[in-house]
Formats: C-alpha cells, structure tokens, sequence
C-alpha cells in the first residue's frame, strides 16, 4: 500500500510539472490554431491601475505617451484606488490634459477597474500596471491579435527583473520563464486560462464586470473564452517588470490569495469547464492538480517513510530531504542577505507548494481580500 501511494504521488507531480508542459506541446503541434493576425489600429482606452504610486506614476504616464500608436486613437486612463499620497496630483499635473483620471475610494484593483470600463471609449481595453515598462511596439503587437474575429482577449509577455533582487525575485523570475512556455502552448493550442495583470487587451464589450474578490487578469480571459472567443499569448508584447521586495513571507501571503481566489473562480465556473472537455483538461492540469502537489508531497514523503528498508527507497528519501534541506538553508541565509544561487531553485519550489496549504486554510476560515498592496517600499 504504502509503495502504491508513493509511487501515484510521485506520478502526479511528475505528470503536473514534466508530463503536462510536454502534453500540451504535443497536443499545440498536431492541433495547432494560429491567430490570423493583422496591422488593425482600433481605438483603444489604455487603463493603469495604481494604489500610492508616487514614486513610479511619472515614469509610467512617459513610457506609455512614447508607445508606437496613434495618439488620436489612444486613450490614457489612471484609476487610482484610494491612493494617499502624491499619486493622484502626479497624474493632474504631468499629463497636459492627455490623460483620464478616475480617484476612487479604496475598494480593490476589480471593482476599480469596473468603474474604469465602464466610462471607457476604446474599442479594445488594455489594462496596466504602474509599474510595467512595456516596449513601444508591445501595443500595437497585442491589438493585431485583434484582426482575428475569434480572438476576443490577448495577454503578452512580462520579464521579470532580477538585479538586485532577494531570492524571491529570483524565483519567482525563473519560474515565470517556466510558466511562460506552458501558457505559450495552451495559446496555439486552444485558450490561456488567464492573463497577466500587468499586460493583456480585451474587446471592451466582453468585458465582464467582476466582483471584489475575484481577479480580474483571471477571470476576463475565461469569460472571453465562455462567451465564444479564444485568449491567446502575443509573445511580442513584450513588458518589464522591476524586481520588487516581497520578502519569503509575503510571497508566500501574496501566492496563497491568488489561489484562494483562483480556487473560487474555478469553483464558480465549474458548468462552463465540464462542458468544454479541452480546456477542463487545462484547468484540471495546470491549476488545480498544480495547487494539490504539495498534497501529494506529503503523501509521497509520508509513504516513504514506511520504505526505508529498502536501499532504493532510502535514496529517494534522502533526496527529498535534501531539496526540503536545501530551501530551508536558502530560507536561513536570505535572513542573514546572504545568497547561493543554485539554492534559489529549491527554495521558490517550496515556496510555490506552500501558498496552497495556506490558500485552502482560508478558505475553509472564509478569510477574503479584495485590496491590494505592492512590494515596493512607500506603496501601501
């Protein structure tokens, strides 16, 4: 029994981080679904969220005044959600009357972003984040997807910085070049199962108002693809990202409510994923077995133990005591600023299988958050 446990453990978490990603790069290879695309420059109504970003909101307003597309064709939108310092009066004054301002009181990135919609002119809405440093031609990469008819949400390509960053940004980096492969597949295979909240486009009129405490970058490419359209990845929409300074702690805060909303979500649409038998493949595959692994970590080690008598067994465990032994020394030297890098792997592992246990713990408590704060020293 115990060798029976191990062995479906094991298989299932092989199969969700190797088994999966090669799955889907065959099933992107035999069934493959290009975007017919095309240089279309529909209007557009550019929407940058920002919660007390003062020091950044400049740089922002400059970096997307500079984006290759028509002027008369673009507008710039700041939603700014209870901010309580210099953001608001930035925006006033470093726009030249080329910007939307819309000062909200503080509810949450998603119901802000309701208000920013529903007073948008643009025929395509692309949301922002203040911190994003997207390229000029990122814009006009995203909209082309556009000329499709069947394309009715678009999503592009972040890079995460690294310089100067702690181990969490590190991290989290190297596993978005991971994550960024499998969403790439899904997109010519079928649909992606949700945006990047810093980078994606959506037709304005599937745009569906969300409440407080569902994502939004989630929850719109889903419903674009409920209502008969596909969400795909543009990977010449190219963004930046800074590292940010969320210590170990806050990562692992910070992940678990995303799976905690995401878990909702799911749940709430449970109906459209069994009537769509690809992409419940997906969400079963890329989401929902991927927040179980550390359940079946815990089985697996758990079983193990009942199988040191045989030498086989004995390594595996050793194995598995070394990358737990490894994140745990990461975690120990982070706390004293000092890094190994071949450690950081190890470490961020942990880190994405803990977010999980954290996230059903709330759920079951029936803890939300609506609102959101930034990594960056001064914001929030």
């Amino acid at each position: 029994m115990a060798e029976a446990i191990f062995w479906g453990a094991a298989a299932l978490v092989v199969y969700v981080y190797a088994g999966y990603p090669c799955l889907i790069f065959l099933l992107a290879r035999l069934r493959p679904r290009p975007v017919r695309k095309a240089p279309v420059l529909p209007t557009v109504s550019f929407i940058i969220a920002a919660y007390n970003e003062e020091r950044v909101i400049a740089a922002k307003l400059e970096n997307t005044f500079a984006l290759d597309y028509p002027p008369e064709r673009l507008e710039v939108m700041v939603v700014s959600d209870g901010s309580t310092d210099a953001t608001e009066e930035i925006v006033r004054t470093r726009s030249a009357g080329r910007v939307k301002l819309l000062a909200l009181p503080r509810q949450g990135k998603t119901l802000a972003q309701n208000q920013a919609v529903a007073v948008a002119r643009g025929e395509i809405v692309v949301f922002s984040d203040a911190t994003t440093v997207y390229q000029p031609a990122s814009l006009r990469a995203l909209v082309a997807n556009f000329a499709d008819p069947e394309v009715g949400c678009v999503t592009g390509t972040t890079i995460y910085g690294t310089e100067r960053a702690a181990a969490v940004g590190e991290g989290r980096a190297a596993y978005w070049n991971y994550e960024r492969f499998v969403r790439s597949q899904e997109s010519r295979f079928c649909s992606v199962l949700g945006a990047s909240g810093c980078v994606y486009a959506l037709r304005r009129r599937l745009y569906t108002p969300l409440t407080a405490d569902v994502i939004s970058d989630v929850a719109q490419a889903i419903a674009a693809v409920a209502q008969g359209y596909r969400a795909v990845v543009e990977d010449e929409a190219v963004v930046h990202e800074p590292a940010e300074s969320y210590t170990i702690r806050e990562e692992v805060e910070r992940r678990a409510r995303v799976i905690a909303r995401g878990l909702r979500l799911k749940f709430r649409l449970r109906g459209f994923f069994l009537r769509h038998p690809w992409f419940l493949l997906q969400v079963l595959s890329h989401r929902v077995l991927r927040w179980a692994v550390p359940f079946f970590l815990v089985l697996a080690f758990a079983a193990n133990l009942f199988l040191l008598d045989r030498p086989e067994y004995l390594l595996l465990f050793l194995a598995q005591v070394a990358l737990y032994g490894a994140a745990v020394l990461a975690y120990v030297l982070e706390r004293r600023n000092v890094r190994l890098p071949g450690l950081v792997i190890p470490l961020y592992f942990c880190i994405v299988n803990l977010a999980p246990l954290l996230a059903v713990r709330a759920l079951l408590r029936g803890e939300k958050q609506v609102t959101w704060e930034t990594g960056r020293p001064g914001a929030g």
